[in-house]
């Protein structure tokens, strides 16, 4: 048996999707041997995201899946660019498939949705279209590395400040983001991460001070102990949010799509983070309330979990352990 995931990444996709998978296959590989990720990539993409298990493939095509699927695979599909016809179509050429789902985006019927946002669980999934559906804390997708302490407190100074914009930052903000801080204020420490991909690189290393620090395709351990160290975060309301949660980092998140409003609402309206827009960037001033960001910690506690919907997805693809 093996585990096969369709997904995307590039500029204008990001690299969310891939981050998210890229758990999944690595704790396939570790215990249980076998797993291909297939990415619609651009030239970013292939740049960036190479790693062992990584195929660049159209997966839309037919001639590709047809070759890729068959009745030993399971198919984990995270896409934006799917419709529910092709869905049918893998699901009817796979072993098992299992959707990934952030914002019941189509009318799925008949098969395995995984939602793996902590907001999932405020969503109405559909009850009479005959799926199983997964959501909640339990069922997140996070890479190994994400492991909080039980112990964080919110001390009454910011000293250090992580900033985060995702994979790309298509909309140049992370400069912005800067000199916004930076007129809130002047002593705390800026820890700004960027990949290759950016391309406002120069804007962002002029916006620093010699107290900040420029963090360069940084990986998964060098995140969580940014998460861990910093006393809050201001990021892109995307997957680092989870990740952001987990390590229960109090956070402003920047909402830079569209489909990040309605996680953003729900999460903001139930106090587990603070939010902005682009071009209102007022929240950010209340990330330095010692009160507010205590309580935003006490809050993601609430979603402590040992379990991911890593554990489910490979119970599914190759048996329970």
């Amino acid at each position: 048996m093996k585990l096969v995931i369709f997904s995307e990444a590039g500029f204008e996709y990001g690299f969310g999707h891939f981050y998210r998978m890229s758990g999944i296959c690595e704790k396939a590989e570790r215990e249980n041997g076998k797993a291909e990720m297939h990415l619609t990539a651009d030239e970013t993409a292939r740049e960036n995201l190479e790693r062992s298990y990584v195929r660049c493939t159209d997966w839309h095509d037919p001639a590709n899946y047809k070759r890729i699927l068959d009745d030993e695979t399971t198919l984990v599909i995270d896409s934006y660019h799917t419709d529910l016809a092709e869905l049918e179509t893998f699901q009817s050429l796979a072993r098992d498939m299992i959707v990934i789902d952030d914002n019941i985006r189509l009318r799925y019927h008949d098969m395995k949705i995984l939602n793996p946002n902590y907001f999932g669980m405020w969503l109405d999934y559909p009850e009479d279209r005959n799926n199983t559906v997964y959501a909640g804390k339990d069922c997140t997708l996070l890479r190994d590395e994400f492991v909080p302490e039980d112990d964080r407190t919110a001390p009454e100074i910011v000293s250090d400040i992580l900033i985060t914009m995702g994979g790309t930052d298509p909309k140049g903000l992370t400069g912005g983001l800067i000199r916004k801080i930076r007129s809130i204020s002047a002593e705390a420490a800026l820890h700004v991460v960027c990949t290759g991909a950016y391309r406002n690189l120069d804007e962002i290393k002029g916006s620093l001070s010699s107290g900040d620090r420029l963090y360069m395709n940084a990986g998964a351990a060098e995140v969580r102990d940014l998460m861990k160290n910093c006393d809050c975060a201001v990021a892109s309301a995307g997957g680092t949010t989870n990740e952001l949660i987990k390590m229960q980092c109090p956070s402003v998140l920047v909402v830079v799509a569209d489909n990040q409003v309605l996680n953003t609402g729900y999460l903001t309206e139930n106090g587990f983070v603070l939010s902005a827009k682009e071009g209102d960037m007022a929240a950010i001033g209340e990330i330095f309330s010692a009160e507010r960001r205590a309580s935003m910690i006490e809050k993601m506690k609430e979603f402590r979990s040992d379990r991911s919907g890593k554990d489910i997805i490979c119970e599914i693809a190759f048996g329970r352990k």
